[in-house]
């Protein structure tokens, strides 16, 4: 359970932190505004998508193909976690934020109470931010067990590729709906089009592998 708050922890200064800096940057080296948006829009398809699927799919050759063990893409993970570290120590500028502004921590805290209880707008993201990160935390928690609830050898690798998979065409299906003036119920007709499409091709992993029944199919039905 201590490992699981750390982790959360880490999670939120991974897409809290970096953002921070990426805004700070751009801001200080001059560059037009709708590059920001292009830098995030690439960095989700990407990094949130593209690279996750790899590591998928790295994750899974570790521990089926090599039989490494369970722990070896955590092992791997920090391999890169220490690349990352020595290329962000040796080519980025440390960032301290508005100089002109020195505050303490509490002042700070105090100011962004004050903006989420004066804009109703500011109140309302926070919400939905939360209750989106705790669905996905329950779900996190609970994908592997559900889809394994006897212990069954199944190929997690090759299942949280297609998550990534999935999360990424979401993301492309949701950029190019905003580019374009529809209503809302267009939109949404839209979005359960996809999420039936999503839903049927939940079986993926089992073709791929190979091994049909090793999910069990109730779960299948009750997402229907």
């Amino acid at each position: 359970m201590v490992w699981r708050i750390l982790g959360g922890i880490a999670t939120s200064l991974l897409f809290s932190a970096f953002e921070s800096w990426l805004v700070a940057e751009h801001n200080k080296r001059g560059f037009e505004q709708q590059w920001l948006s292009i830098t995030f829009s690439k960095a989700i398809f990407l990094g949130n998508g593209l690279v996750a699927i790899l590591a998928g799919l790295f994750g899974n050759l570790l521990v089926g193909s090599l039989a490494m063990g369970p722990i070896a893409p955590f092992d791997a993970a920090s391999i890169f976690l220490a690349i990352g570290m020595a290329i962000i120590i040796s080519s980025w500028t440390k960032n301290y934020g508005d100089s002109s502004e020195s505050k303490d921590l509490m002042t700070q805290f105090r100011g962004a109470a004050i903006a989420i209880a004066s804009d109703e707008k500011i109140a309302l993201l926070g919400a939905i931010q939360s209750l989106f990160e705790g669905s996905m935390y329950t779900f996190v928690f609970l994908w592997t067990p559900a889809l394994s609830p006897n212990g069954e050898d199944i190929p997690h690798g090759f299942i949280f590729a297609t998550f990534m998979l999935s999360s990424m065409l979401g993301s492309s299906l949701a950029s190019r709906l905003l580019a374009h003036t529809l209503t809302y119920i267009d939109i949404a007709h839209t979005l359960l089009k996809g999420l039936e499409k999503i839903i049927a091709s939940a079986d993926i992993p089992m073709f791929v592998c190979g091994d049909f029944n090793s999910v069990p199919r109730r779960l299948i039905s009750r997402a229907c």
